[in-house]
């Protein structure tokens, strides 16, 4: 694995790349939120080992090289989070001309790459979504409340009731659940490692709450899309992940991108698992799905 550094805004990325011999193809990873890109070194040693190099990357306030954890930015941090990783899909052409890119995205992640397709869906050949958060009404509420809230206690300032509106419900959705991050995984292991994670679950600034929300919005309308590259999208989910909002929520996110121009788009729906497929006890499944869309 070779750490690269690249700076973006002021900001320095911290960009993993796994190289792989008799290269078939590169992934670009873009991981979810509260968490960072060292969760994925299985299923990127799983892929090289498959014949695809891969980047990872850590967003901008994850991970131990974040200045502030859950913070973005003062200004227009949404902006700032989707020039990263065009940023990184730019330094991967640039150093791969002739190669195909992948993306595989995550949750966050997702909401990230939407809006990256938004204009830049040309660095793409193929696009793997993981764990779409539900395109709900929810982001209209919760942006004006993030607003006042940054505006009035500062916009570093953590909010429980932000975290509450953005992800609280989930655990709900769970039965006697052992933690407040069950809804994550029904892989008891990785739920105890995510809990005692300082990278994990570290919670969000009120002006990156207000980032969130705008990136959500945004992905809900298919006239954002310009000049789209028709590449093929693969949508998976966990039947229990209540992250997506269940069949409806899918139902919404596959609508939008095939107004948007996306007219190949299958969905893969996993019974028993819950948000992070990547991570569940069957994982082995999620991969080989993966691997045989990316081949």
């Amino acid at each position: 694995m070779e750490i690269i550094k690249l700076e973006s805004n002021g900001y320095e990325l911290e960009i993993h790349y796994f190289p792989a011999q008799n290269q078939k193809a590169i992934v670009q990873i873009m991981h979810g939120m509260e968490e960072h890109q060292e969760r994925y070194e299985p299923f990127c040693s799983f892929l090289n080992d498959n014949g695809f190099s891969v980047y990872t990357s850590n967003m901008r306030g994850h991970g131990a090289n974040a200045p502030v954890l859950g913070y973005f930015g003062k200004k227009k941090g949404y902006k700032l989070l989707i020039e990263d990783q065009i940023k990184i899909a730019t330094y991967i052409k640039e150093h791969n001309p002739s190669s195909l890119l992948y993306l595989f995205a995550h949750s966050m992640g997702t909401i990230i790459a939407r809006n990256v397709l938004m204009t830049s869906s040309h660095f793409y050949n193929k696009i793997c979504l993981s764990g779409l958060p539900n395109p709900n009404f929810g982001a209209y509420l919760g942006l004006p409340v993030a607003n006042t809230v940054s505006l009035l206690k500062g916009p570093e300032h953590y909010s429980q009731m932000l975290e509450d509106l953005a992800v609280g419900q989930f655990n709900k959705a769970i039965e006697n659940p052992k933690t407040g991050v069950d809804w994550v995984c029904k892989n008891e292991e990785i739920v105890s490692d995510y809990v005692n994670d300082p990278y994990c679950g570290h919670g969000f600034k009120a002006k990156a709450f207000s980032d969130l929300f705008h990136l959500v919005i945004k992905m809900r309308h298919s006239s954002n899309y310009k000049n789209v590259n028709d590449a093929p999208i693969l949508m998976l989910r966990g039947a229990e992940d209540p992250c997506t909002g269940y069949s409806k929520g899918a139902k919404h996110s596959i609508h939008v991108l095939k107004r948007a121009g996306f007219t190949n788009i299958k969905e893969i729906v996993y019974p028993g698992m819950r948000h992070e497929i990547l991570n569940e006890l069957d994982h082995e499944h999620v991969f080989n799905d993966i691997l045989n869309f990316y081949n």
